[in-house]
């Protein structure tokens, strides 16, 4: 599942408050003990709060203090005697044009910016750069005196986050990883689920009545803690309301891990949908019968009931009928897929040879592999494997599976059609040889209208509906579908049944109903 922009931008508000919210008190210097003068307990004061940098006239770092080392990460050893400039944000290049100008006049400066410490650390800081002098009263470079506001940055940036959240309509509330407890929500989520923004804390958000399929959710923040996903997604109800959760791992060095939540209602989206699918439906349904008709003309003039044809007007009729028998498929798959979406579509179950099926379903689509120039192989141990299935629906799977390793095949290799079984379940792969699928494209395979490359418009029209009818025929079953591809070596559809179970002989069951 891939976020959209407003996702992207709450979750970018979110991590900032996380981190704001969580971050530990800065480090400082232990305190320096009495029998000291004024003046030398005004240098212990200043050097146990504030930063102090001294330069040389060239503008090379020539001292620093231990507050400065403490909260930069530098050891004095290798910041003494590099420029100044290495301490300076690239943004700050306004404020150090200031100061060098003031220093130059002979004035002082005082204003914000940040130093840049070791591996990256970012402090803001207020600072005065005054002209140093050495023993004599000459000049000997530049004193800078920062005073550490990174807290203060940072607590006002906590307020700005906080307030921009909660002005969002959209609940949105954050997670530990760690026991699953609240540590964040904004005024909308509060709302919705009424909680106590003061006892978040011991709120597990796993109690939620939410109703979701919980074990694809666990899977799915398991998969997102050992970062082998980015984000996901998840439907929920919630007082019948369906929401849509978009859920992404956000985490920084400074703060735990944190699940960032996002919940947005589906209720007119889902209107949509349905008035979508409702206009689809019918405008199919009346375009199915002029279809058949268009087809059914065009067969007729083309076999010469009309009377003789030149070439070139059969040439004609020939591009007229595969295209009104390209649109009749079309129009076929967009009402199966309105079935399937309804629960409407209509199975005939019956306790079948599945191999004699698959053995039917290639000698059907034999004729379309020669096209292509490919060879269609049936490997199967056994002679036959009974499954309770619909014979017409599991041939209009394997008609679109084969038909798809056909068109993405090079010529002259084979496509493999494998049977293989275990006590429970049977296994049926169809594997090409051809140009695979892109690792980016195989989380959207399944849906609509989803077409990977060029190669299936360029050697045979398709309408990208094919794998959708699959999964939904295949899952109306009872069964599975998976996909694996290696992109440059070939693809592998893995369709699961479940066996049917044995059938019990005549004799045997003419003898139960005489016990009764």
């Amino acid at each position: 599942m891939h976020l959209n922009a407003t996702s992207a931008s709450i979750f970018a508000l979110t991590a900032s408050l996380g981190l704001l919210m969580c971050l530990p008190p800065r480090q400082s210097l232990a305190p320096v003990g009495g029998g000291t003068t004024r003046s030398s307990r005004d240098t212990i004061a200043l050097d146990l709060h504030a930063l102090v940098v001294r330069t040389d006239l060239q503008g090379k770092i020539r001292q620093v203090n231990d507050h400065f080392l403490a909260l930069t990460g530098y050891q004095r050893e290798e910041i003494i005697g590099r420029p100044v400039s290495v301490l300076h944000h690239p943004k700050d290049v306004a404020p150090h044009a200031e100061a060098s100008h003031a220093l130059a006049t002979g004035d002082s400066w005082t204003g914000e910016n940040r130093i840049v410490g070791r591996d990256g650390i970012i402090l803001w800081t207020r600072a005065t750069a005054l002209s140093d002098t050495d023993a004599d009263g000459r000049p000997c470079g530049t004193l800078l005196v920062h005073s550490d506001i990174s807290r203060t940055k940072e607590s006002l940036a906590a307020h700005n986050a906080t307030a921009s959240l909660n002005r969002l309509t959209e609940p949105v509330f954050m997670v530990s990883t760690t026991n699953y407890e609240l540590t964040f929500a904004n005024d909308a989520a509060a709302a919705l689920f009424n909680w106590n923004r003061e006892d978040m804390s011991v709120i597990r958000v796993g109690s939620l009545p939410l109703e979701c399929d919980r074990p694809a959710v666990s899977r799915q923040i398991e998969s997102l803690l050992a970062h082998e996903i980015g984000s996901f997604a998840f439907e929920a109800l919630y007082k019948g309301v369906p929401y849509r959760a978009d859920v992404q791992l956000i985490e920084h060095t400074d703060i735990r891990p944190r699940l960032y939540v996002v919940l947005r209602d589906q209720v007119a989206v889902k209107a949509a949908g349905r008035a979508k699918d409702e206009l689809v439906a019918t405008v199919s349904h009346e375009l199915r019968t002029p279809l058949t008709s268009i087809k059914g003309a065009l067969g007729l003039i083309r076999s010469g009931v009309a009377g003789e044809l030149t070439d070139k007007i059969r040439d004609l009729l020939d591009i007229a009928y595969r295209n009104a028998d390209r649109l009749v498929l079309i129009v076929n798959d967009i009402l199966d897929l309105e079935k399937l979406a309804a629960g409407q579509m209509d199975y005939d179950m019956e306790r079948q040879d599945l191999i004699q099926t698959l053995k039917e379903a290639i000698a059907a689509n034999e004729a379309f592999a020669t096209r292509f120039g490919v060879t269609i192989r049936l490997i199967a141990e056994d002679d036959s494997a009974f499954v309770c299935y619909d014979a017409d629906r599991i041939h209009q799977v394997m008609t679109n599976l084969i038909s798809n390793a056909c068109k993405f095949s090079p010529t002259g290799t084979d496509i493999e059609v494998r049977v293989d079984s275990d006590e429970e379940k049977l296994h049926v792969s169809v594997t090409d040889k051809g140009i695979g699928i892109p690792a980016d494209a195989l989380e959207t395979i399944f849906d609509r209208f989803t077409q990977v490359g060029k190669a299936s418009r360029s050697r045979q029209g398709g309408t990208g509906l094919g794998l959708s009818i699959v999964k939904g025929i295949v899952e109306s079953h009872g069964g599975t579908v998976d996909l694996s591809s290696i992109e440059g070596q070939g693809t592998t559809v893995t369709i699961t049944l479940h066996r049917a179970p044995a059938e019990k002989p005549a004799a045997m069951l003419s003898a139960n109903r005489g016990l009764h």
